[in-house]
């Protein structure tokens, strides 16, 4: 069975922001794409538009001093959407660090991302380790 043609478009942006390249992680996003960010960490919340988006992820660049990674373990993807299952890895400058299984679904359309939620096997770890705890 060939590969659906989104997991390609996903598996570009991932590849994208491993190598540290933005600009091409977020190639694919609609113009009113919404990351949704759950929990209670400074990047919690609804995140509009390229802008938006663009600072979440610049913030966790920030508080993570580049150590932010998403080792993917697998894409699966039909018309409509994708899921990403991976493990997130990141330090804090002050040594806390954090490791932890987590899955992203994103809603597409025509090849273009229109929505993605984050959602972490823990979130109350995740929103400490964000949130500086």
């Amino acid at each position: 069975m060939a590969e659906h043609p989104n997991v390609a478009v996903v598996r570009h942006a991932y590849e994208s922001f491993t190598k540290g390249d933005l600009e091409g992680a977020l190639a694919d996003l609609a113009d009113d794409c919404v990351f949704h960010f759950g929990g209670e960490g400074p990047n919690s919340g609804d995140h509009k538009g390229r802008d938006a988006i663009t600072a979440a992820l610049v913030h966790n660049f920030e508080l993570t001093a580049g150590t932010q990674a998403l080792d993917i373990k697998g894409i699966y993807a039909d018309d409509e959407h994708a899921a990403v299952v991976m493990r997130e890895t990141a330090t804090r400058p002050d040594g806390a660090s954090i490791a932890v299984d987590e899955v992203h679904i994103l809603r597409l359309r025509d090849g273009k991302v229109l929505d993605l939620w984050d959602l972490p096997e823990d979130p109350q770890a995740h929103d400490d380790f964000f949130d500086g705890k």
